[in-house]
């Protein structure tokens, strides 16, 4: 489902679907909102979406024109101009294979979502010394606007520099890996480092053996600061990369579609609580509130069913 479809089906079993916008009980900005929340709540606690090499993103817009070309770092990732084809969706898939068919040093790929088309780097083929700029040009009426993610998945890390920033999608990094080092780096915590490693913030720029990430202040201490540029790839859990929009009622949402009715569970619990005499239903609102939290325990049963035995990702022989 698309999200005017799921704001449908809100509103169906809302029975709300009567009359003008502006007469209804819910206005779409509001449900749009629920369904923002929803698709976050559902990504946060199920932590279904993993990335680890995403860069940035462009979001289409208009009815005539063309995208010209679409470029990372100076590096033209496109083989031809990609023209306005139908809508918005089937331009973005256009824009998809064109990037997709394209071999590039570094080279990248695409994944559409709607009007959205995701830019990833594809592992093993380089990357740009001062880090990725995902830049497109459009004429026309068509506008093609891009979105840089640095802190993501993959930055880059100048000699010396301790502080990283992360993007503040990030929920948890699973793999951090230095692109010049041959095995990853775990992840540790200030406290670890004082008792095992005393006086780490003082050492001398060499090979990176782990980090301290600190996801309230988005950004993670890299120990210790790189001796030369670095460039580091993650693996992470994050959020959904955009907010639905009332201006694209099309979009598609990130997470897959077995989630979308508990999305639906999530915006109704939401809706009832709207501050509003003819709205607010404390009762309703517990009810979907219960069914979304049933269908989010359940699936986290079956994946810890499927899932193999934990690893711990530590530091061979400790902090030494």
């Amino acid at each position: 489902m698309n999200l005017q479809d799921i704001i449908n089906r809100c509103r169906e079993r809302l029975n709300d679907e009567k009359g003008l916008d502006s007469q209804k009980l819910w206005s779409i900005s509001e449900l749009v909102s629920y369904a923002t929340e929803a698709e976050q709540e559902i990504a946060r606690r199920l932590e279904i979406l993993k990335d680890s090499d995403t860069i940035g993103y462009i979001v289409l817009d208009g009815t005539v024109g063309q995208i010209d070309s679409v470029s990372v770092s100076g590096v033209v990732i496109t083989s031809a101009a990609v023209p306005f084809a139908a809508n918005l969706s089937i331009t973005a898939a256009n824009l998809s294979v064109i990037i997709n068919s394209q071999s590039s040093t570094p080279d990248y790929r695409a994944v559409v979502r709607g009007s959205l088309v995701i830019i990833k780097a594809v592992p093993r083929t380089g990357y740009p010394a001062g880090g990725y700029s995902l830049t497109a040009s459009a004429s026309g009426g068509l506008t093609a606007v891009c979105t840089n993610l640095p802190g993501l998945c993959r930055q880059v890390v100048a000699i010396g520099q301790r502080y990283l920033a992360l993007d503040q999608r990030i929920l948890r990094i699973t793999r951090f890996k230095p692109s010049g080092q041959t095995k990853p780096v775990p992840s540790t915590t200030k406290d670890n480092m004082d008792i095992t490693y005393p006086a780490w913030e003082e050492l001398e720029n060499g090979t990176i053996f782990c980090h301290l990430p600190d996801y309230d202040s988005n950004e993670t201490i890299v120990v210790p600061g790189p001796a030369a540029v670095e460039l580091i790839e993650q693996d992470v859990v994050r959020l959904p990369l955009v907010d639905f929009s009332v201006s694209d009622l099309k979009a598609l949402p990130e997470i897959a579609a077995r989630y979308h009715e508990a999305m639906i569970e999530r915006m109704m619990r939401n809706a009832y609580r709207k501050d509003d005499v003819d709205t607010q239903d404390m009762v309703k609102s517990k009810t979907h509130e219960g069914e979304f939290d049933l269908k989010i325990e359940g699936w986290k049963v079956q994946d810890i069913r499927r899932s193999p035995a934990p690893s711990v990702n530590q530091i061979p022989g400790g902090l030494m």
